[in-house]
Order: C-alpha cells, then sequence, then structure tokens
C-alpha cells in the first residue's frame, strides 16, 4: 500500500482497498473506516465500508453513539463479544444483523486522533481474544501512518493543484494587467489626439500655486504661445488677459473655492497685438478629504461669436429702427384708410344731413306763417280790446278765426315743432356718429365697450351705402362689455360692412349676429353677395391685396382689419361660398389679459 502507483486512484478507493485486507487478514464479515473531515476533528464520517447497508458510506458518526462512536470519544481500542454485559449497549440499530464478536481501534497520530476502524464476525468462525486486539494494535498503528501519510499527499497534491491553479490566475492576471496597461497607453494617446484636436484649450492646474498640469495644443493657436512657454511661466495666462478683465478673473479665482464651479468670459491679447474673446469654464477638483487637488477648465473662443453678436446688436437696433418707421406708415396708412372711407361715405352722409334739414327748413317756413297769422289776430284783439262789446268785431275776428283755421293751427303747430325736433335729432345723431367713427384714438385708449352700440353707431354711418343695396338684419345676443379699443373695432364692423355691402349686386341682405361662448364673444357679418373665390380665401388678409376694380379699393381694408383683431387677442375667420355668399367671424376675449398687464 505504501507504493506511489497506489495513489493515482482515489483516495476513497485506496481506503476501500486497505480496509479490505483488514476484514480478510482477521476472517471478518464486515468492516468500516472512519476518518475525521476537513480541519474539523469533531466531525467523523465513514469513508470505506464492507457488508454495510445502503447509504452507510458517507453517514456522520454522532459521538458517543455506537461502537465507533464509543471508540471514537474514548480514543480506546474495543473487544466486544456477544455475551459481554455491556455489548448490549452499544448494539447498532434495529434490523442490522447483530455480529458475534466485533474488533474496534482508534487510528491515533500521537494525540490526534484522524478517525476508527473496526471488524465484525457474525459467525463463530473468528473468535477475537485480546490477543487479536493487541496485535490488531501494532498494524492498526502503520495503517495509520500509511491513511495520514495518503491524505498528506492528497492534501498536498491539492495544494499542487490549486497553487497551479493560483499561478495561472496570477500569469493570467499579469497578462490581463498588461494588456491593460497598454490598452491605457491607446487610450491616454487616443485621449491626447482627442484632446489636441480640439479647437478649444483644455487645461489643468493646481489650485494654490496655479501652475499648469495639462495644456493642450490648441492654446498655442488661440493665445499665440506655444504650451511650453505656459509649463515654464505659471502667471503667462493671467499676464495675457485684458488689464480691464484681469481682476475680474482673479475673483472669478477665489470664488471657485467656494462655488465649485465658475464660468466668466474675458480678453487676451496675443503677441501680434490680436485681441481675443474667450468662454473660461473651470471646476474645482477635490479629494475624498474635501481637500482640492487641481482645477480642470476649457477656454473656448468666442472672438467670431462676439463680433456677430456686436454686429447683431446693430442690425436690432437699425431693425428697431426701421420697424418703428414702419409702425409710424402704418399708422398713417390705417388713418388714409379711415379717411379715404370717410370720404366716400361723405356724400352719403351730406344726403342723411340735407333730408331732415329739408323738411325742418320747410316747417320752420310754415311755422313762421302761422306764427304771422297768430300775431295779427292778436293785433286785432288788442285794437277792439276796449269795445269787445262790438257785436261786429266780434264778428270780424270769428270770421279771422275761421279763415286761418285757428283749431288746425294750434294742432300742426305742434306736430311741426315735433318733426322739427326729430329732424334736428337725427343730425345730431349723424354728426355725433361720424365725429366718434373718425376719432383716431390711441394703443393707450383701452376701456369696457358694449358691442352693441359700436354696431349701432357704424351702421348709422353706413346707412346710405347700404340702403340701395341690402337690407340689415340684426340678431343680436346678450353679450358683456368687452375690454377693448372700441374706435379700432369700429374701423373693423365699417369695413366688413361695406365689403358685404360691395359684395351684393343688385339687392341683398345683411345679416349682423353677436353672441358669447365661454370667455368669448364673437360678431358675425354675414351677406348673400356673389361670394369670394377658392384662390383668393388665403390672400384677401394680405396687404393691397383686392379684388375691386383700379381705383376701386386699396386692399387695406382687411388687412387692417385682421392687425386690428391680433391687437385685441382674438381672431377673424371666413366662411364663404361662390354665389351664395359670405361671412366673416369675429370672436374676442371678453378681457384682453395681456394688455390688461
Amino acid at each position: 500500500m505504501g507504493q506511489s502507483d497506489a495513489f493515482r486512484d482515489s483516495s476513497n478507493e485506496v481506503f476501500e482497498q486497505i480496509l479490505r485486507h483488514i476484514v480478510e487478514g482477521f476472517r471478518a464479515n464486515t468492516g468500516s473506516l472512519v476518518l475525521c473531515q476537513g480541519e474539523d476533528s469533531c466531525r467523523f464520517s465513514i469513508v470505506a465500508g464492507i457488508g454495510l447497508p445502503d447509504g452507510g458510506i458517507g453517514s456522520v458518526i454522532p459521538s458517543g453513539a455506537g461502537v465507533i462512536g464509543w471508540v471514537l470519544e474514548n480514543k480506546q481500542a474495543l473487544l466486544l463479544k456477544n455475551n459481554d454485559p455491556g455489548f448490549h449497549e452499544l448494539l447498532p440499530e434495529p434490523g442490522i444483523q447483530t455480529p458475534l464478536t466485533a474488533l474496534c481501534w482508534p487510528l491515533l497520530m500521537g494525540q490526534r486522533l484522524i478517525g476508527a476502524l473496526c471488524v465484525n464476525s457474525l459467525d463463530d468462525k473468528a473468535n477475537y481474544t485480546e490477543a487479536d486486539l493487541n496485535h490488531g494494535k501494532m498494524l492498526v498503528n502503520l495503517i495509520t501512518l500509511v491513511i495520514d501519510n495518503i491524505r498528506l499527499l492528497d492534501d498536498r497534491q491539492k495544494r499542487i493543484q490549486q497553487l497551479a491553479a493560483t499561478n495561472e490566475r496570477y500569469m493570467d492576471s499579469n497578462r490581463q494587467l498588461q494588456e491593460a496597461h497598454k490598452h491605457l497607453e491607446r487610450s491616454e494617446k487616443r485621449l491626447n489626439d482627442i484632446l489636441n484636436s480640439l479647437d478649444s484649450v483644455v487645461w489643468s492646474m493646481e489650485p494654490d500655486t496655479l501652475k499648469i498640469l495639462y495644456l493642450n495644443k490648441a492654446v498655442h493657436e488661440i493665445s499665440g504661445h506655444p504650451v511650453e512657454d505656459f509649463f515654464n511661466d505659471q502667471h503667462l495666462w493671467l499676464n495675457i488677459i485684458d488689464a480691464v478683465d484681469r481682476t475680474r478673473v482673479e475673483n472669478s479665482l477665489a470664488d471657485l473655492m467656494k462655488t465649485g464651479v465658475q464660468k466668466i468670459t474675458y480678453r487676451i491679447h496675443r503677441p501680434d497685438g490680436d485681441l481675443r474673446w474667450l468662454l473660461h469654464h473651470m471646476r474645482i477638483v477635490c479629494a475624498d478629504a474635501g481637500a482640492p487637488l487641481r482645477i480642470d477648465g476649457i477656454s473656448v473662443d468666442i472672438t467670431q461669436h462676439k463680433n456677430a453678436e456686436d454686429l447683431l446688436k446693430q442690425r436690432n437696433e437699425e431693425l428697431q429702427t426701421a420697424l418703428d418707421k414702419i409702425q409710424e406708415v402704418q399708422r398713417q396708412l390705417v388713418q388714409s384708410e379711415k379717411l379715404s372711407s370717410i370720404g366716400q361715405l361723405a356724400a352719403g352722409v351730406a344726403h342723411e344731413i340735407n333730408n331732415p334739414i329739408g323738411y325742418i327748413n320747410s316747417n320752420l317756413t310754415s311755422l313762421k306763417n302761422y306764427v304771422e297769422e297768430l300775431l295779427a289776430l292778436v293785433a286785432i284783439y288788442e285794437k277792439i280790446e276796449s269795445v269787445c262789446a262790438d257785436a261786429g268785431q266780434l264778428r270780424q275776428i270769428e270770421e279771422f278765426k275761421n279763415k286761418i283755421d285757428l283749431e288746425f293751427l294750434k294742432t300742426d303747430v305742434l306736430d311741426l315743432l315735433d318733426e322739427s325736433h326729430e329732424g334736428a335729432s337725427r343730425v345730431k345723431k349723424i354728426v355725433q356718429d361720424l365725429k366718434d367713427f373718425s376719432y383716431a384714438g390711441g394703443d393707450d385708449d383701452w376701456q369696457w365697450a358694449n358691442l352693441h352700440t359700436c354696431l349701432e353707431s357704424t351702421l348709422n354711418i353706413v346707412n346710405n351705402e347700404i340702403k340701395y343695396k341690402a337690407s340689415v338684419t340684426k340678431e343680436f345676443g346678450d353679450i358683456p362689455q368687452v375690454w377693448c379699443l372700441p374706435h379700432q373695432l369700429n374701423q373693423v364692423f365699417m369695413n366688413l360692412l361695406v365689403n358685404a355691402t360691395h359684395a351684393i349686386e343688385n339687392k341683398g341682405t345683411i345679416t349682423v349676429r353677436t353672441g358669447s361662448e365661454n370667455d368669448h364673444i364673437w360678431v358675425e357679418v354675414g351677406d348673400t353677395g356673389k361670394g369670394i373665390a377658392p384662390e383668393h380665401v388665403n390672400k384677401i388678409f394680405d396687404p393691397f391685396f383686392t379684388t375691386k376694380p383700379v381705383g376701386k379699393g386699396t386692399g387695406l381694408g382687411l388687412s387692417v382689419s385682421y392687425n386690428i383683431i391680433k391687437k385685441h387677442n382674438g381672431e377673424i375667420r371666413l366662411d364663404s361660398r361662390v354665389g351664395e355668399g359670405s361671412t366673416f367671424r369675429i370672436v374676442l376675449p371678453i378681457k384682453n389679459e395681456t394688455v390688461v398687464a
């Protein structure tokens, strides 16, 4: 069993061979070899067995249980016979054949217990004695030495395998480390190549001394100084900063210790005298304990951007000046359009004024005659006042009363006065509406207004334009007052009403509707005219676009109306069908929060 080739098999097979030699040598029927497992010398299990029931090999021997448990606990060899009084206390579990005699030895290496070996005889062929027990002790000592040697060799082999595996892992780790080092070198080179390809300056410096730790090649292009100059002179960067900006940069570096991040824009001077604008973004990097390690940053050349910004600012100022001029021209165009519209309506307004003035003058003439006759009657009364009892004079007075139809005169003079008053009121209303409509107003004249009043006033102004071609139907809803510019909305209503009149070729109807919906009110002006062609629908709000003959329209009416409605944060919609008519719908917020604010 000491030959080296015996250990080529697994140790358990060797243990079984050892046990088989012992069992055969002692003419036993069964046997067990128990060894401690691992470093825990208190745990013992069966590693080899002959004649054991299924599942016996590998089972753990409880401390003090059975023959083997007693031997392990007491570390003494044991001879048992069936007639021994203590034999029955160490009997195995029921169901296992009881041996007639048994030998069991502890496996001791000095004081170290490594296991136990037990042989059992089931018949009377081997009647074991104390001599067999003692003879077995010497054999067991040799076996103990062999088993311990086997286990030591096994442990050594395992350790060799572990060391080989560890060495392989170490070599593999070393290869990985070398590969990682090469990869790191390639990554560092690639990073340097990337940083050197940038147009911006990437840098790193010490927080206390401002000594440069890293600087890419872009610094040469931007500052005009080679990279080496900045490593040789740690104050060079501050020295090339424009004197006006230097203190601000130094303060920013001081604040960096508190804020951790700083951005600043400043100028530097190149050796060729060129001035460059830089955007400086820097961050403080601290150790785990919080102590600052370095300052990392990037400096971007924004000279072109700065020049473009200055140019853009100049252009904006020029555009603002041009916009102010355009707005002034627009105001003039709006006023011109309004005056043009008023000029077109002047003849009609004069006609409207002439009618009531005509019958006022006529009535006043008749009233003058009546008054003269009444005065004549009064004169007669004065002559006969003293002789009022004279029958002839009284008859003369009566005849004169009949001649002038005094009763009719009394009633007719009142009617004439009423008509005269009505005519004067109409003249006053027309003149007032014309005055209100022609009021130019300003963009700061926002007020609460009743749009029904605005519509009535506008309808009164354009009545002479409408009445010969269309009848007006008013379908006014219940709407609240609106925060608006009334004089400008009057202009919108007039443009829509006049356009509706022009769209009617012979005789038609213009319908004016109002209503409210959610927080908005709407006003519709519809006509039964010829409608708008589909190809013109998208152009009607464009300035100077008109379908009227040359000299009949400026093309600004709807454009001006559209801008006025947009100023009110509203919208104007069109629904038109050729041959059926058009409807313009104006939607306005009841309160314009933007303008109020």
